[in-house]
Protein backbone atom coordinates (compact mmCIF):
# COMPACT_ATOMS: atom_id res chain seq x y z
CA UNK A 1 0.00 0.00 0.00
CA UNK A 2 1.34 3.19 -1.32
CA UNK A 3 1.47 6.27 1.50
CA UNK A 4 2.85 9.59 0.12
CA UNK A 5 4.55 12.19 2.43
CA UNK A 6 4.96 15.50 0.88
CA UNK A 7 6.25 18.90 2.09
CA UNK A 8 4.30 22.06 2.63
CA UNK A 9 5.04 24.23 5.88
CA UNK A 10 2.78 27.09 4.59
CA UNK A 11 -0.53 27.75 4.14
CA UNK A 12 -0.09 29.86 0.95
CA UNK A 13 -2.84 28.70 -1.72
CA UNK A 14 -0.12 27.99 -4.39
CA UNK A 15 2.02 25.95 -2.60
CA UNK A 16 -0.97 23.58 -0.80
CA UNK A 17 -1.92 23.40 -4.21
CA UNK A 18 1.63 21.93 -5.30
CA UNK A 19 1.76 19.85 -2.44
CA UNK A 20 -1.85 18.29 -2.61
CA UNK A 21 -1.29 17.88 -6.68
CA UNK A 22 2.23 16.29 -5.95
CA UNK A 23 0.77 13.85 -3.24
CA UNK A 24 -1.61 12.36 -5.27
CA UNK A 25 0.17 11.74 -8.01
CA UNK A 26 2.83 9.82 -5.95
CA UNK A 27 0.04 6.88 -5.23
CA UNK A 28 -1.27 7.35 -8.78
CA UNK A 29 -3.33 10.45 -9.13
CA UNK A 30 -7.11 11.70 -8.22
CA UNK A 31 -8.56 10.30 -11.35
CA UNK A 32 -7.57 6.33 -9.74
CA UNK A 33 -10.36 7.29 -7.68
CA UNK A 34 -12.93 9.65 -9.38
CA UNK A 35 -14.24 9.48 -12.46
CA UNK A 36 -16.28 11.79 -14.34
CA UNK A 37 -19.50 12.76 -13.32
CA UNK A 38 -19.38 11.52 -9.85
CA UNK A 39 -20.35 13.32 -6.65
CA UNK A 40 -17.56 13.42 -4.55
CA UNK A 41 -18.33 13.88 -0.68
CA UNK A 42 -15.04 15.46 0.95
CA UNK A 43 -15.70 14.91 4.44
CA UNK A 44 -13.97 17.92 6.20
CA UNK A 45 -12.79 18.10 10.33
CA UNK A 46 -15.57 20.66 11.50
CA UNK A 47 -14.99 19.59 15.44
CA UNK A 48 -15.75 23.34 16.90
CA UNK A 49 -16.42 26.51 15.32
CA UNK A 50 -12.26 27.66 15.61
CA UNK A 51 -10.39 30.30 13.37
CA UNK A 52 -7.84 27.76 10.77
CA UNK A 53 -4.70 29.30 12.36
CA UNK A 54 -6.17 27.60 15.81
CA UNK A 55 -5.41 24.05 13.99
CA UNK A 56 -8.62 22.46 14.94
CA UNK A 57 -10.31 21.82 11.63
CA UNK A 58 -8.79 21.33 8.11
CA UNK A 59 -7.54 24.24 6.75
CA UNK A 60 -9.24 25.78 4.11
CA UNK A 61 -6.54 25.83 1.58
CA UNK A 62 -6.64 21.94 1.86
CA UNK A 63 -10.01 22.14 1.37
CA UNK A 64 -9.50 24.30 -1.87
CA UNK A 65 -6.39 22.30 -3.30
CA UNK A 66 -9.07 18.78 -3.09
CA UNK A 67 -12.00 20.73 -4.38
CA UNK A 68 -9.78 21.78 -7.73
CA UNK A 69 -8.42 18.24 -8.07
CA UNK A 70 -11.57 16.51 -7.72
CA UNK A 71 -12.53 18.78 -10.55
CA UNK A 72 -9.71 17.78 -12.97
CA UNK A 73 -10.74 14.94 -12.43
CA UNK A 74 -14.09 15.30 -13.57
CA UNK A 75 -16.13 15.04 -10.01
CA UNK A 76 -18.80 17.15 -8.84
CA UNK A 77 -17.29 18.26 -5.21
CA UNK A 78 -19.11 18.29 -2.20
CA UNK A 79 -18.46 19.70 1.47
CA UNK A 80 -19.81 18.24 4.68
CA UNK A 81 -19.64 17.51 8.37
CA UNK A 82 -21.17 17.59 11.76
CA UNK A 83 -19.41 19.44 14.38
CA UNK A 84 -18.95 18.28 17.85
CA UNK A 85 -21.18 19.49 21.13
CA UNK A 86 -24.33 21.29 21.22
CA UNK A 87 -25.46 24.82 21.70
CA UNK A 88 -29.43 24.65 22.72
CA UNK A 89 -29.72 21.60 21.89
CA UNK A 90 -28.30 21.88 18.12
CA UNK A 91 -25.02 20.81 16.93
CA UNK A 92 -22.95 24.25 15.78
CA UNK A 93 -21.95 23.30 12.33
CA UNK A 94 -23.41 26.04 10.61
CA UNK A 95 -21.30 28.31 12.93
CA UNK A 96 -18.11 26.32 12.56
CA UNK A 97 -18.46 26.10 8.41
CA UNK A 98 -17.94 29.89 8.81
CA UNK A 99 -15.42 30.28 11.52
CA UNK A 100 -13.18 27.59 10.23
CA UNK A 101 -13.65 29.21 6.94
CA UNK A 102 -15.40 25.90 5.44
CA UNK A 103 -17.82 27.64 3.56
CA UNK A 104 -16.19 30.06 2.17
CA UNK A 105 -13.73 27.70 0.81
CA UNK A 106 -16.16 25.32 -0.78
CA UNK A 107 -18.15 28.56 -2.37
CA UNK A 108 -14.91 30.09 -3.91
CA UNK A 109 -14.34 26.89 -5.60
CA UNK A 110 -17.79 26.40 -6.34
CA UNK A 111 -18.45 22.80 -4.16
CA UNK A 112 -21.79 22.06 -2.33
CA UNK A 113 -22.09 22.64 1.28
CA UNK A 114 -23.46 19.95 3.11
CA UNK A 115 -24.51 19.55 6.87
CA UNK A 116 -24.98 16.71 8.14
CA UNK A 117 -27.30 17.59 11.09
CA UNK A 118 -29.95 18.65 8.46
CA UNK A 119 -29.54 16.06 5.63
CA UNK A 120 -30.88 12.93 6.64
CA UNK A 121 -29.89 9.88 7.79
CA UNK A 122 -29.93 6.00 7.34
CA UNK A 123 -29.44 3.12 9.31
CA UNK A 124 -27.04 0.80 9.32
CA UNK A 125 -26.00 -2.28 10.85
CA UNK A 126 -22.98 -2.93 12.57
CA UNK A 127 -20.83 -5.70 14.19
CA UNK A 128 -19.70 -3.75 17.07
CA UNK A 129 -20.94 -2.45 20.51
CA UNK A 130 -23.09 -0.36 18.54
CA UNK A 131 -25.40 -2.57 16.47
CA UNK A 132 -27.25 -0.11 14.36
CA UNK A 133 -25.49 3.29 12.94
CA UNK A 134 -27.16 6.26 11.97
CA UNK A 135 -24.74 7.60 9.27
CA UNK A 136 -25.64 10.99 7.35
CA UNK A 137 -27.34 10.21 4.04
CA UNK A 138 -25.24 12.57 2.26
CA UNK A 139 -22.01 10.17 2.89
CA UNK A 140 -24.44 6.88 1.87
CA UNK A 141 -25.13 8.08 -1.42
CA UNK A 142 -21.80 10.01 -2.60
CA UNK A 143 -20.24 7.96 -5.23
CA UNK A 144 -16.97 8.97 -3.64
CA UNK A 145 -16.02 9.59 -0.13
CA UNK A 146 -12.91 11.37 0.48
CA UNK A 147 -11.43 11.80 4.25
CA UNK A 148 -9.60 15.52 4.83
CA UNK A 149 -8.19 15.20 8.33
CA UNK A 150 -5.91 17.34 10.57
CA UNK A 151 -3.25 15.71 11.96
CA UNK A 152 -3.89 16.20 15.84
CA UNK A 153 -3.36 14.59 19.29
CA UNK A 154 -6.70 13.51 21.48
CA UNK A 155 -6.56 13.74 25.04
CA UNK A 156 -8.94 10.17 25.15
CA UNK A 157 -7.84 8.57 21.89
CA UNK A 158 -4.00 9.78 21.95
CA UNK A 159 -4.44 10.56 18.25
CA UNK A 160 -6.77 11.63 15.82
CA UNK A 161 -6.59 11.20 12.25
CA UNK A 162 -7.78 9.76 9.12
CA UNK A 163 -10.81 7.29 10.92
CA UNK A 164 -11.34 9.04 13.55
CA UNK A 165 -12.38 12.09 11.09
CA UNK A 166 -15.12 9.75 9.81
CA UNK A 167 -17.09 10.15 13.19
CA UNK A 168 -18.43 13.32 12.18
CA UNK A 169 -20.69 11.25 9.40
CA UNK A 170 -22.84 10.66 12.80
CA UNK A 171 -24.96 13.80 12.67
CA UNK A 172 -25.71 15.68 15.80
CA UNK A 173 -26.66 14.57 19.41
CA UNK A 174 -25.93 10.81 18.57
CA UNK A 175 -22.63 11.46 19.20
CA UNK A 176 -22.89 12.52 22.54
CA UNK A 177 -25.34 9.48 22.88
CA UNK A 178 -22.74 6.75 21.18
CA UNK A 179 -19.67 8.46 23.81
CA UNK A 180 -22.51 7.29 26.26
CA UNK A 181 -23.47 4.02 25.15
CA UNK A 182 -19.27 3.30 24.44
CA UNK A 183 -17.45 4.73 27.68
CA UNK A 184 -14.13 2.74 27.18
CA UNK A 185 -11.72 3.88 24.70
CA UNK A 186 -11.42 0.37 23.49
CA UNK A 187 -15.22 -0.38 22.64
CA UNK A 188 -15.33 3.33 20.95
CA UNK A 189 -12.35 2.48 19.30
CA UNK A 190 -14.32 -0.50 17.12
CA UNK A 191 -17.08 2.09 17.00
CA UNK A 192 -14.92 4.20 15.06
CA UNK A 193 -13.80 0.85 12.97
CA UNK A 194 -17.43 0.07 12.27
CA UNK A 195 -17.96 3.41 10.74
CA UNK A 196 -15.35 3.23 8.93
CA UNK A 197 -16.46 0.22 7.75
CA UNK A 198 -19.39 1.52 6.83
CA UNK A 199 -18.40 4.82 5.11
CA UNK A 200 -15.78 3.81 3.01
CA UNK A 201 -13.89 6.33 2.22
CA UNK A 202 -11.61 5.92 -1.25
CA UNK A 203 -9.06 8.29 -0.39
CA UNK A 204 -7.39 10.10 2.47
CA UNK A 205 -5.57 13.46 2.50
CA UNK A 206 -4.08 14.76 5.70
CA UNK A 207 -3.59 18.39 6.55
CA UNK A 208 0.19 17.76 8.49
CA UNK A 209 1.23 21.28 7.95
CA UNK A 210 0.19 22.81 10.94
CA UNK A 211 -1.06 20.45 13.53
CA UNK A 212 -1.80 19.94 16.92
CA UNK A 213 -0.40 18.81 20.15
CA UNK A 214 -0.57 18.43 23.88
CA UNK A 215 -4.20 17.75 25.36
CA UNK A 216 -6.19 18.09 21.77
CA UNK A 217 -7.86 17.55 19.50
CA UNK A 218 -8.89 21.57 20.34
CA UNK A 219 -7.39 22.43 23.53
CA UNK A 220 -3.89 21.45 22.40
CA UNK A 221 -1.19 24.07 21.34
CA UNK A 222 -0.50 24.60 17.34
CA UNK A 223 2.69 22.83 16.26
CA UNK A 224 4.44 23.07 12.37
CA UNK A 225 5.07 19.33 11.20
CA UNK A 226 4.97 20.40 7.59
CA UNK A 227 3.34 17.69 5.39
CA UNK A 228 0.77 16.82 3.76
CA UNK A 229 0.25 13.04 4.01
CA UNK A 230 -2.31 11.01 1.39
CA UNK A 231 -3.48 7.21 0.53
CA UNK A 232 -6.05 5.33 -0.99
CA UNK A 233 -5.90 3.88 2.63
CA UNK A 234 -7.16 5.88 5.82
CA UNK A 235 -5.48 3.00 8.10
CA UNK A 236 -2.26 3.77 6.37
CA UNK A 237 -2.55 7.35 6.56
CA UNK A 238 -2.80 7.41 10.05
CA UNK A 239 0.13 4.53 10.79
CA UNK A 240 2.08 6.97 8.90
CA UNK A 241 1.22 10.15 10.86
CA UNK A 242 1.09 8.66 13.82
CA UNK A 243 4.53 7.13 13.84
CA UNK A 244 5.56 10.50 12.70
CA UNK A 245 4.65 12.15 16.10
CA UNK A 246 6.64 9.58 17.88
CA UNK A 247 4.25 6.66 18.45
CA UNK A 248 3.93 3.50 17.15
CA UNK A 249 1.01 2.98 14.80
CA UNK A 250 -0.72 0.01 16.95
CA UNK A 251 -0.55 2.45 20.20
CA UNK A 252 -3.69 3.97 18.52
CA UNK A 253 -6.94 0.74 18.76
CA UNK A 254 -8.02 2.53 16.13
CA UNK A 255 -5.67 1.61 13.67
CA UNK A 256 -4.80 -1.73 15.37
CA UNK A 257 -8.75 -2.52 15.24
CA UNK A 258 -8.84 -1.65 11.65
CA UNK A 259 -5.91 -3.43 10.53
CA UNK A 260 -6.97 -6.74 12.28
CA UNK A 261 -10.62 -6.58 10.71
CA UNK A 262 -8.46 -6.20 7.22
CA UNK A 263 -9.53 -2.41 6.75
CA UNK A 264 -6.30 -1.30 5.97
CA UNK A 265 -2.68 -1.49 6.46
CA UNK A 266 -1.41 -0.52 10.15
CA UNK A 267 2.10 -2.28 10.20
CA UNK A 268 4.57 0.51 9.31
CA UNK A 269 6.61 -1.88 7.32
CA UNK A 270 4.36 -3.21 5.20
CA UNK A 271 3.94 -0.15 3.74
CA UNK A 272 5.04 1.83 0.37
CA UNK A 273 5.90 5.39 1.69
CA UNK A 274 6.40 7.59 -0.99
CA UNK A 275 8.20 11.52 -0.97
CA UNK A 276 9.83 12.14 2.17
CA UNK A 277 10.72 9.17 4.37
CA UNK A 278 9.99 8.43 7.83
CA UNK A 279 13.37 9.75 9.04
CA UNK A 280 13.11 13.06 7.29
CA UNK A 281 9.93 14.13 9.14
CA UNK A 282 9.83 11.88 12.54
CA UNK A 283 9.28 14.66 15.53
CA UNK A 284 11.02 12.88 18.56
CA UNK A 285 9.57 16.07 21.12
CA UNK A 286 6.08 15.86 19.33
CA UNK A 287 3.88 16.99 23.34
CA UNK A 288 1.25 13.96 23.55
CA UNK A 289 -1.78 14.31 25.63
CA UNK A 290 -1.74 14.06 29.83
CA UNK A 291 -3.58 10.70 29.77
CA UNK A 292 -0.82 9.23 26.51
CA UNK A 293 1.02 7.86 29.06
CA UNK A 294 -1.40 5.34 30.85
CA UNK A 295 -3.12 4.11 27.65
CA UNK A 296 0.52 3.21 26.29
CA UNK A 297 1.59 1.30 29.64
CA UNK A 298 1.45 -2.42 29.66
CA UNK A 299 -2.45 -3.42 30.73
CA UNK A 300 -0.86 -5.60 33.79
CA UNK A 301 0.80 -2.14 35.18
CA UNK A 302 -2.45 0.11 34.21
CA UNK A 303 -4.16 -1.77 36.84
CA UNK A 304 -2.55 -0.80 39.31
CA UNK A 305 -1.34 2.42 38.84
CA UNK A 306 -5.07 3.61 37.07
CA UNK A 307 -6.31 5.92 40.12
CA UNK A 308 -3.05 7.36 40.32
CA UNK A 309 -2.15 7.92 37.13
CA UNK A 310 -5.81 8.94 34.92
CA UNK A 311 -5.77 12.55 34.77
CA UNK A 312 -9.28 14.13 34.88
CA UNK A 313 -10.83 17.11 33.47
CA UNK A 314 -11.25 19.82 35.86
CA UNK A 315 -12.71 23.79 35.51
CA UNK A 316 -10.28 26.13 35.22
CA UNK A 317 -12.27 28.96 37.12
CA UNK A 318 -10.20 31.73 35.31
CA UNK A 319 -10.70 30.88 32.11
CA UNK A 320 -14.73 29.56 32.33
CA UNK A 321 -16.81 32.11 30.36
CA UNK A 322 -19.67 30.28 32.24
CA UNK A 323 -21.35 29.58 28.50
CA UNK A 324 -22.90 26.11 29.63
CA UNK A 325 -21.42 24.27 26.64
CA UNK A 326 -19.97 21.85 28.26
CA UNK A 327 -22.87 21.08 30.50
CA UNK A 328 -24.94 20.91 26.87
CA UNK A 329 -22.49 18.69 25.69
CA UNK A 330 -21.45 16.29 28.08
CA UNK A 331 -23.53 12.65 27.07
CA UNK A 332 -24.01 11.58 30.83
CA UNK A 333 -24.84 15.20 32.14
CA UNK A 334 -22.37 14.83 34.54
CA UNK A 335 -21.99 18.32 34.64
CA UNK A 336 -24.11 21.03 36.05
CA UNK A 337 -23.77 24.54 37.18
CA UNK A 338 -25.16 25.42 40.34
CA UNK A 339 -23.30 28.68 40.28
CA UNK A 340 -21.91 30.84 37.75
CA UNK A 341 -19.13 27.95 37.59
CA UNK A 342 -19.85 24.17 36.00
CA UNK A 343 -18.91 21.33 38.79
CA UNK A 344 -18.30 17.91 37.54
CA UNK A 345 -19.57 14.91 39.25
CA UNK A 346 -17.09 12.39 38.81
CA UNK A 347 -19.07 9.69 40.22
CA UNK A 348 -20.71 9.88 36.86
CA UNK A 349 -18.36 11.29 34.88
CA UNK A 350 -17.00 8.12 31.97
CA UNK A 351 -14.31 10.21 30.75
CA UNK A 352 -15.07 10.77 27.46
CA UNK A 353 -13.74 14.13 28.03
CA UNK A 354 -16.31 16.25 25.30
CA UNK A 355 -15.98 18.72 28.05
CA UNK A 356 -12.54 19.72 27.68
CA UNK A 357 -12.52 19.00 23.70
CA UNK A 358 -15.04 21.24 22.87
CA UNK A 359 -14.94 24.17 25.08
CA UNK A 360 -14.58 26.93 23.51
CA UNK A 361 -12.40 28.80 25.90
CA UNK A 362 -10.19 25.90 26.59
CA UNK A 363 -11.35 25.93 29.85
CA UNK A 364 -11.21 22.52 30.66
CA UNK A 365 -8.14 21.41 31.32
CA UNK A 366 -6.64 17.60 32.38
CA UNK A 367 -5.23 17.41 35.99
CA UNK A 368 -3.51 14.46 37.47
CA UNK A 369 -5.14 14.93 41.17
CA UNK A 370 -2.78 12.58 43.37
CA UNK A 371 0.87 14.05 43.37
CA UNK A 372 2.52 10.65 42.91
CA UNK A 373 1.10 10.54 40.04
CA UNK A 374 2.05 13.49 38.57
CA UNK A 375 5.53 12.61 39.51
CA UNK A 376 5.37 9.16 38.06
CA UNK A 377 3.83 9.82 35.21
CA UNK A 378 6.81 12.88 34.44
CA UNK A 379 9.39 9.94 35.25
CA UNK A 380 7.10 7.48 33.12
CA UNK A 381 6.60 10.24 30.00
CA UNK A 382 10.32 11.53 29.73
CA UNK A 383 11.28 7.54 29.21
CA UNK A 384 9.24 7.03 26.39
CA UNK A 385 10.26 10.52 25.08
CA UNK A 386 13.70 9.14 25.50
CA UNK A 387 13.11 6.28 23.43
CA UNK A 388 10.75 8.06 20.63
CA UNK A 389 14.20 9.90 20.34
CA UNK A 390 16.27 7.46 19.64
CA UNK A 391 13.71 4.87 17.87
CA UNK A 392 14.18 3.21 14.57
CA UNK A 393 11.72 0.90 13.23
CA UNK A 394 12.58 -2.76 13.22
CA UNK A 395 10.49 -5.38 10.88
CA UNK A 396 7.79 -6.70 13.75
CA UNK A 397 7.41 -3.25 15.98
CA UNK A 398 4.20 -3.05 15.35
Amino acid sequence: MKVSVVRCTRYLQETVDKAVQEALELIGGMSRCVQPGQRVLLKVNALTPKPPEAAVTTHPAVIKAVIKEVKKAGGIPLVGDSSGGMIAGQAPTRQTFEVAGISSAAFDEGAQLINFDTAGVEAVPAEGPVKVLHIARPVLEADVVITLPKLKTHSAAIYTGAVKNMYGCIPGFRKAEYHRMVPKLRDFSELLVDILASTRPSLAIMDGIVGMEGNGPSAGNPREIGVVIASTDPVAVDAVASSIIGLKPFDVYSTKIAHMRGLGVGEINSLEIMGLTLDQVKMTDFDLPTNAVLEMTPGFLVRGLLGILRARPEINTKSCKGCRFCIESCPVEAIDMPGNIPEIDYNKCISCLCCQELCPQRAVEMRQVNPFGRALAGVIGGIKRRRRAGYTYEKGDD
